[in-house]
This record gives structure tokens, sequence and C-alpha cells, in this order.
């Protein structure tokens, strides 16, 4: 393996190693030599460098002991590649293309100058991604003339990964995922492992390490049906970062600890960087902090004299987090400057933003405001860059979901500090619902693909629900594993390339409001939280209680409120936290709420501003996931056209009579079979009978996922789904309502949150009556990944959803009265607050928030009178 493993993301498995050449040597016997050469290559076809080093050197003497200077050259070639950790990377690639530029035998011999290229493109990945990708270019050229299907295959994924690196995504989606399933096809061992293990690492690196684990384990999986393939330990590796990232600290120290007896098997051929790393880490495990920083050290001067420049960005930053543990700031800096300019001289643009906040954080801490800001904001273009080039939902979701808390640390900092609200605004809007917004400027486009890939994973899922062995499921979990890769092979959602974020400035967004609304954006972070509040006539920034009180209190009260309880204390003590220090919340009667982390579950009409008064009763709330979103909504972007019919609605399925639940790899999603919902045919009923003029109703047996999906694509102006939902938390692709299954489409009757988005729907107005539909994974700073989130990425303008498991008699008794007030004139958000007023009104008491509250409106609140 390459000397730099710990490197992030895609470079730390960028290395493909040569397959085993057909035809060493012209000659029609073996020889001792040739069985040596071919053997080395064989392991290193499968990443076992480390074993195939001695049969390249012994191939490399015998072959010029008899003269043999093609092979010779073979075996030379292999064991630079097998030895690369202790030598000096440029001057590997300055050696290997002089001799590409002069040695007559790689002019004329194709195989051998392919072998040549490959070896180099490992080289080049580490010190200049574009002559890595001419390198992999002419490898897939002479490939595809040798009829070399392994190697172009291969080089195709290396293309890919250059590509990231130029921040071109799609390119390198495309090609790696590709080459995953290019090397099923034709059982290239070697790169299922790797590519596998790459696109893992992807995932991992936006801290999405629930999704990363399945890959890992079906890389390590192949490579211990081989054991040729050694111990992989770059898998191994992503595989415990994952770990530690979900705090599975106890599976975490097994595999360490099963890593270490494997890599001690390597003291023997001197020491290693892994070996430093991984010492380093166990040192600092055990409380051995001086160990730890000498073991670094020592791996930062290795690196300053091989000229492995990126190598050593990771130990330094290593090293700042260790002083800055230790209360020595200064040191801790030197370190974190060192690893961040280390990292932006190697072109390793993942690590760089990172690398700079940990630099900003002991500037702040040492009260260099000034020039945290500066580089808060170097961090941040190095994101938006990322962002303004990302063409799907999931790489701009990734991208904000990695960068972790940088946003609402700078935020923190220009409010607290600096005293700068409209940067602090700028800051935040960079990324706050940056998906939703850029689809609403620029649009969604269908992916023909996308669907296809859905429609492969329904037919799968069908099969699924109808297996009988353990081995036909486990068969089909793996096919379906193969077909939600593919997910990464197609663009998806595709958005279209713009320029940087463009913030829509404070004036315009005040005059998009009207005077009785206020926009209250939250920030949670610590020690303070905060909320940006803007209304027609002000704009100020109000401190709040920190993240950690803010997320006790919200988690009990939602626990309470789940149990039917009235929880008026803890009602009330969050009003207190999150609202009555804003004045503007006490003077508007609309309140436009833009969550942040654990408040997206929180319910604020259920807020109590006395005993038992609540916040519902006197005012109107929405949300909407940025500033910049609900400004292009109240703008009347992309407004769909008059010519709609008025209602589609769907319900009264009888759950009891089919077999439908979740399949997936997911372990998390439940497997209980469904009840029916008796009242959701009557609900249905009810809103066609209001709203009335030529509706379509998918009822009972009628409410198939395809008959859906057929009507619903840009004719109605409502939508109502009266249905069960399942909530996508951990993985939001998992999250669906539950129509029926039509086997004769190919359907297994969930609708997907991934199929939705492929959907166009053009409603106004989307109403989702079904359970946890307004719930799902937090992304980072882009919101919360919803099935509700998702009927708006496919162009919905408003959507009503749910927060919980919703009742069906309330959820009966809301709905027609909604329907009702929609029907007289009402907007939509107005319709809603005036039904569960009505409620509270009609059951006092007995009307507990968990019967009403879980209905939000997501979109502009619109007028209060008509």
């Amino acid at each position: 393996m390459l000397f730099v493993v710990a490197v992030p993301v895609l470079l730390a498995v960028l290395a493909v190693p040569p397959e085993a050449i057909k035809a060493p040597s012209a000659q029609t016997h073996h020889t001792a030599a040739e069985r040596l050469l071919q053997h080395g290559l064989h392991l290193g076809d499968l990443y076992n460098w480390s074993d195939a080093a001695p049969d390249f050197e012994a191939a490399e003497k015998e072959f010029e002991t008899v003269g043999d200077k093609r092979n010779a050259l073979y075996a030379h070639i292999g064991l630079l590649r097998a030895t690369i950790e202790s030598r000096n990377l440029p001057r590997a690639s300055a050696e290997l293309g002089n001799d590409l530029e002069q040695n007559p035998l790689l002019a004329s011999d194709e195989q051998l100058r392919m072998f040549c290229l490959i070896v180099k493109g490992d080289i080049d990945q580490e010190v200049d991604v574009r002559a890595a990708r001419s390198d992999w270019e002419q490898v897939e050229a002479l490939a595809q003339r040798l009829g070399d299907e392994h190697w172009r295959n291969r080089a195709m994924g290396q293309i890919g990964i250059a590509a990231f690196y130029d921040r071109d995504l799609e390119t390198a989606r495309k090609n790696i995922a590709t080459a995953v399933a290019v090397a099923t096809q034709i059982h290239d061992i070697g790169a299922q492992i790797r590519f596998t293990t790459v696109l893992g690492m992807g995932l991992m690196e936006a801290k999405m390490y629930d999704r990363a684990l399945p890959y890992f384990e079906n890389a390590i999986a192949i490579a211990q049906k081989t054991p040729d393939a050694g111990f992989p330990f770059l898998t191994h590796e992503a595989q415990l970062e994952a770990l530690i990232g979900l705090s599975r600290y106890a599976d975490a120290q097994h595999l360490v600890d099963e890593m270490v007896k494997q890599i001690g098997a390597h003291y023997a051929h001197g020491p290693q960087a892994e070996l430093l790393v991984m010492e380093a880490r166990i040192s600092m495990g055990r409380g051995d902090v001086p160990h730890a920083i000498q073991d670094l050290e020592r791996w930062v001067s290795i690196c300053n004299e091989q000229g492995y420049q990126q190598a050593k960005a990771r130990p330094e930053a290593m090293l700042s987090d260790i002083f800055r543990n230790e209360g020595n700031l200064p040191r801790a800096e030197y370190y974190a400057a060192l690893g961040a300019a280390d990292s932006q001289a190697s072109g390793d643009k993942w690590a760089i933003p990172e690398r700079l906040q940990a630099l900003a954080q002991l500037q702040v801490a040492q009260g260099k405001y000034v020039d945290a800001d500066r580089t808060y904001d170097r961090a941040s273009a190095f994101i938006d860059s990322g962002l303004a080039n990302a063409s799907s939902v999931l790489e701009k979701t990734s991208l904000i979901k990695a960068s972790g808390t940088l946003y609402p640390e700078h935020f923190a900092l220009l409010a607290s500090q600096l005293n700068s609200p409209a940067k602090a605004y700028a800051v935040v809007e960079q990324v706050r619902g940056r998906v939703t917004s850029d689809l609403l400027r620029s649009g969604s486009l269908n992916s023909q693909r996308a669907k296809r890939i859905e429609r492969t994973i329904s037919v799968l899922q069908l099969q699924m629900m109808s297996a009988k062995s353990a081995a036909d499921v486990n068969r089909l979990r793996d096919r379906i594993f193969n077909a939600e890769e593919e997910r990464w092979i197609s663009p998806g959602i595709s958005i279209l390339k713009r320029r940087a974020q463009e913030t829509v400035p404070i004036e315009h967004l005040q005059q998009s409001l009207d005077p009785s609304a206020a926009i209250l954006e939250y920030v949670t972070a610590e020690p303070h939280s905060y909320c940006l509040v803007v209304s027609r006539n002000s704009f100020h920034i109000v401190t709040l209680t920190g993240e950690a009180q803010l997320n006790r209190f919200v988690d009990t009260y939602l626990k309470a409120l789940k149990q039917k309880m009235a929880a008026h204390a803890e009602a009330n003590e969050l009003f207190k936290l999150l609202l009555l220090p804003i004045p503007e919340a006490q003077e508007k009667e609309k309140l436009v709420i833009i969550p942040d982390g654990q408040l997206h579950l929180l319910p604020f009409g259920a807020l109590e501003d006395g005993p038992g008064t609540y916040v519902i009763q006197s005012h109107i709330i929405a949300y909407v996931p940025s500033a910049t979103s609900f400004y292009l909504l109240a703008q009347g972007v992309n407004q769909g056209g008059s010519s709609l019919q008025p209602l589609l609605g769907v319900g009264g399925i009888r759950y009891s009579q089919v077999s439908l639940r979740p399949v997936s790899l997911a372990p998390e999603v439940g497997t209980a079979l469904l009840g029916d919902l008796p009242n959701s045919k009557q609900e249905v009923l009810d809103a066609n009978s209001a709203i009335g003029g030529s509706n379509e109703l998918l009822l009972g047996e009628d409410a198939t996922e395809s008959a859906f999906k057929h009507a619903a694509t840009g004719k109605f102006g409502t939508i109502h789904l009266a249905v069960h939902g399942f909530a996508g938390d951990p993985d939001p692709d998992n999250a669906a309502l539950a129509l029926l299954p039509d086997v004769r489409a190919g359907e297994d009757g969930l609708l997907h949150a991934s199929e939705i988005a492929t959907m166009r729907v053009n409603a106004n107005l989307i109403v989702l009556s079904s359970c946890d539909t307004a719930v799902g994974p937090v992304e980072g700073e882009e919101g919360i990944a919803t099935l509700a989130n998702s009927f708006l990425l496919a162009g919905g303008k408003s959507v009503v959803s749910t927060l919980w498991t919703v009742e069906d008699s309330s959820s009966l008794f809301l709905m027609k009265r909604f329907y009702s007030r929609v029907a007289s004139g009402d907007s939509p958000a107005l319709a809603l607050t005036s039904a569960q007023r009505e409620m509270l009104h009609s059951f006092g008491d007995r009307a507990v928030p968990y019967f009403w509250a879980g209905f939000t409106f997501e979109g502009v609140p619109g007028p209060t009178t008509h």
C-alpha cells in the first residue's frame, strides 16, 4: 500500500496494483524467475504488496543474470511499486518518466509500457494529480487497444479519483461506482475490494459513517474469501474511523487490537508511516501522550526527508489536537497552520476546510478574532467552490454535512465578538438549505437512469418480500446492495452548475415579508446559540442558551409529548429559552421558523407562553429551510400553471391484506407489518367534498405506487396522501410512503424519498397525512432529510407533514377542518392553524399536543385574511 494510507477520502486508497501479466516472457516454458514474477504480480493485483516485494526482488536478480532485460524491467518496476513507502515519490515518478521517454523497451512493448504507466499513475496521484490523470488516460487507451477489460476498467476508476481532486464530483462518483460494478461482473477481486472501499470512504468523509460501514464490510468479506489478498489494512482502517465516528468504541478497540497484530508482522521490513500512526493512536488511547507526540513528530520528520508533503498534514493536525488538549495553544496553532498549509500545497481539497477550521478555533481561543474571521473565510471559500460545482443533491448534501460546525462557529464569532450581523447572516445562508435554494433557482431535471435504478431496487424488494430461504435472502440483499451502489453512478437530481451562492440581500428579504411576519433563523452552538431575526423594519441577532441545554429540554419535552402528556412545564421552559428573548416573537402574528439541529423536531406552535396557552393560539407558524428559500418561494419562482386539476387523493389502503414492509440493507429500518388506517378513506373523501371540481381519487386497491406515480406528475394543484410513512433515520433514502405494490409494473409499494425526488409534481400544496413525514436525519446545515423535503425537491410549493406517528381519528378531525378552511379561501398555513385551534377549542384539556401539534406547514405562510 502507498505511504499515505491515512490521508482522508480517496487518496488513501488510490493505488491500483498491476494484474497478473499473462505472458511476462516470450518463452513457452516457465523458469523459476518467471514464476516469481507471476506470483509477485498476482499478489500485487490483490494489493498484498508487502508479500510481493521479495518475489520482485528475487526475480529481478534472476532475469539480470540470464540477460532478460524485458522481464528484469518488469520486476524492477514491480519492486519499485512494492517498496514505494521507502522511496522519494517525486524522484520515483521522474525515474519512470525518463524510462517512458528513453527506454526502447517501453516504446516498443505496449503491455510493458502500460505496466510502467500504472505504477507511475499510482505515484503521480500523490505528487501531481493532473499528471496522474494523464497517466491513467494513457493506461485506459492502451488497455482498450490491447483488449484488456480488466485494466480499462481500473483506469476509468483511477480517472474518477483524479477527477475528485479537481472537484469534478460527478465524474468521480460515476467512474468509481461504475468501476465497482464492472469489477464485480468480471470477477476482478482487487478492484472490487479497493473501489468499494473508496465509495465507503467518500461517505465516511461526509460523516455518513453508518452508510459507509456496509461498503467496508462488503470489501472485507471479499478479501476474506481470497487468502492471497492478505489483511486489507486500508479497508480496516477506514472501518475503524467509521466505528469511532459512530461512538462504537468497544467495536473500534477490538478492531485496533487485530490491526496491531497484523501491523506487527511488518516491523521486520522497517518502520512504515502506517505503523507510526497506529502507535500514536494506541499511545493516545492509553493516555501516553509523550509517546504519541514522539511517534507523530518522527512521522513528520520522515515525511520531510522523503518529500511526502501531503502525508505529513495529518500528523501535524494530530499534534495540533494533542497540544490543544494539553493547553499549549501557541504550539497547537503552529502545527495547525502547518497542517492546513501542507494540505493546500498538496491539493487535498477535502482536508483543507477542516484543517483551516481547527486553526480558526485556536485563533479564537487566543483572542485573535480578526485572524480567525479570515481563516474561516478561507475555509468557507473551499467548501463553496465545491458546492458551486456539485451537480447532484447527494454531492451538495455530503459537502455541507462534511463541513460540520464550521458555519455555526463562524456565525458565533461574528455575532459575539465582531458585532457583524450582516456578515453573520451571509455566512450561515451560504449553506443553510442550499439544495432547496439551488433547485428553486434553477429547477430540477429528471434522470431516466435514476428512475431505472429505483425500478430495479423495487423489483428486488418485491423478490425479497417473498424469499423463503436464508440463502435467497442473502443473495437478494447482495443484489440490493449493488443496485443501491448504482445511485452513485446516476446523477440523480441534477442541479445546474452555478457560481458561488448568491445570498439574498437583507433589504430584499425584508421587503418580501409582510408587516405581520418575522423570520427567526436559529443557529445552535456552544457556549451560546443565536437567533437571527428579520422583519420588515428590523434585523438583529439575539443570544440564546447553549446547544447542549437546548437539546436536553427538547429531548425531555418530545419524550413527554409522545407519551401523550401535557408537558406544560417543559413547553413553557422552551418558550422562555427560544421565543421570549425575541421581541418580534411576541409582536408578530406570523413566525417563519428556520430551525437548526434538534430544533427541526420541535413543534414551535405547541410551546406555551403561559399555563395551557399555546403559541399556535396567537401565531401562525411556518417552517422553511433557509431565508434564501423563503425569499425565492415568496417571489413565486417556478410557480405552477393555472390549468392544474384541484386534487389527487390517496387513502383507504387495507394494509392488513398485504405483506408490505421496508426491506433494505439498513438494519435500523423496522420490519413490523402495517396496520390499517380506518379513517384514511373518509379523510380523502372529505377533502374531495370540500375542494370540489374534477378530482382523482386512488382509494383501496387502486392506491398502487404505479398509479400514484402516473397520476401525480404535474397534473394536480393539491396532492393528499393519507397513508403510512416511514422515517429514513439514519438513511434518508430509506424513508418511504407505503402504497400498494404493483408486481406487473415492478413497483414494491414503497415510494422512497429518492423516488419522490425524481418526480416532477408541480403541486401548490402537498399534504402528507402520514407518520413521520417531517422527520429524518439532520444533514448538518443543509437541514433535515425528510419525505416532505423530497416533495419540495420534486417541485412542490408547500407541504403539510408530520413530526411523529399520527393518531387516525385526530388526523381525520384536523384534515376535515383544514380543507373546509382551504375551500373557503384561507391560505394553507392559516387553514392548518385554524384547524388546530378548533381542536383545542372543541376538546379542551383532552387536546394535548400529541394529537394536533405534529402537523407542520413548510412554505410561505401567505395572507391571514381573504
